[in-house]
């Protein structure tokens, strides 16, 4: 134990010394509290912007149809003809309806082509959502229109019967007569908007921690191999044995790691599950970093390989985005990967911790064997 802690310390005392050690620690919270400041979850989910210009007389039913659907997807204001094109030539409304002044007589007469007049933008990009709402309002203004002219059409009532039926006719279906449709996740939350954009968030920010600290990982591993290869090292390495030279090295370059990935974490909406996540985590990386440090050809391709790893990291997990849905086979890779696994241990799951913490105890269980294999060869 002693040893240990003697070459604990000392690894822990040269990378104070190096630029790489603070270099890292500065950007890793820079990163996440950036995010966090520029990406906040209200406006992520802030609801777009859409102005509706009425006529002079007439259209207030269809309005207040029309501003009972503003809510977290959409809202919609009353403007003037000026103001909603300036509105949205600046970007500031996504888009814009304009009523004509004959809108109510169109109506009455069931008239709907051409009825609505949309202003866009070249940053438009929800007017299709815009048209259905707006559809939907129209279908409600004219039903009881509808109906009457299809009981005189095939002759069910005449003109006399119509105003004992009218008031029927405009009644509104109770909630228990409904089809009501309702939207969830595919996890079975309630899909609301804000707080699946506070969560997509924290899980971004959570993500770009976790390729971070991979790619801290694989460098320790290139640190680790390059010194198994000095002079000093290969002196020792008869006397202790690979792995009782490696662990404490290993480890004065995982403590920084734990410290940085806690304080980057603090930027997430719950940061306490994320950061107890870090050590089974962490346990699986370093235990992989062990495995690549004592195979020269592996950390020797690090370099190379270092810059397509946090993009297939960022890929390969649901981090940006989950490419599982788009191509199914990707499915069990993406459930297992190690990002992925993290990702759902912030989520509070268990047995995701376990499986990572088992992955990185698996793989020092194979190091220590093979090295007992090699000392009892000697």
């Amino acid at each position: 134990m002693s040893f240990f802690l003697t070459c604990l310390k000392s690894g822990l005392r040269a990378r104070l010394f190096r630029w790489q050690t603070w270099a890292v620690p500065l950007l890793l919270p820079l990163i996440t509290f950036g995010t966090a400041h520029f990406l906040p979850a209200q406006e992520a989910a802030a609801p777009v912007q859409v102005g509706v210009v009425l006529p002079e007389e007439g259209g207030d039913a269809f309005w207040r149809r029309l501003e009972a659907r503003s809510g977290l997807a959409v809202t919609f204001h009353a403007a003037e003809p000026d103001q909603a094109e300036r509105q949205v030539a600046a970007g500031r409304w996504d888009c814009a309806l304009v009523l004509p002044e004959d809108f109510e007589e169109r109506l009455e007469e069931l008239d709907t082509t051409g009825l609505f007049t949309l202003l866009v933008g070249p940053g438009s990009t929800v007017y299709p959502l815009t048209r259905e709402t707006i559809t939907a309002c129209v279908a409600e203004c004219i039903a009881p229109g509808m109906a009457e002219r299809y009981l005189l059409d095939s002759g069910i009532a005449d003109s006399e019967d119509l105003s004992d039926i009218r008031p029927r006719l405009r009644e509104v279906l109770l909630d228990q007569e409904r089809v009501l449709v309702t939207l969830e996740t595919a996890g079975g939350g309630a899909l609301d908007p804000l707080a699946l954009a506070d969560s997509g968030i924290s899980n971004l920010l959570a993500g770009l921690t976790a390729v971070l600290l991979l790619v801290w990982a694989l460098l320790a591993a290139m640190d680790l191999g390059r010194w198994m290869e000095t002079p000093f090292a290969r002196r020792l390495i008869p006397l202790r044995g690979r792995l009782a030279l490696l662990l404490p090295r290993l480890t004065g370059a995982l403590i920084p790691a734990l410290c940085v990935g806690a304080l980057a974490l603090l930027a997430v909406d719950r940061p306490l599950p994320c950061i107890l996540a870090l050590v089974p985590y962490l346990l699986f990386w370093g235990a992989a970093a062990l495995a690549l440090a004592q195979c020269r050809p592996l950390w020797s391709a690090l370099p190379a390989l270092l810059p397509f790893i946090p993009a297939a990291g960022l890929l390969l997990s649901p981090v940006l985005l989950d490419l599982s849905l788009l191509i199914p086979p990707l499915a069990p890779v993406i459930r297992w990967m190690p990002i992925t696994l993290y990702l759902r241990a912030c989520g509070g799951s268990r047995g995701d911790a376990a499986a990572l913490a088992a992955g990185g105890g698996a793989v020092l269980a194979i190091l220590l064997t093979v090295e007992a294999h090699k000392e009892g060869g000697r």
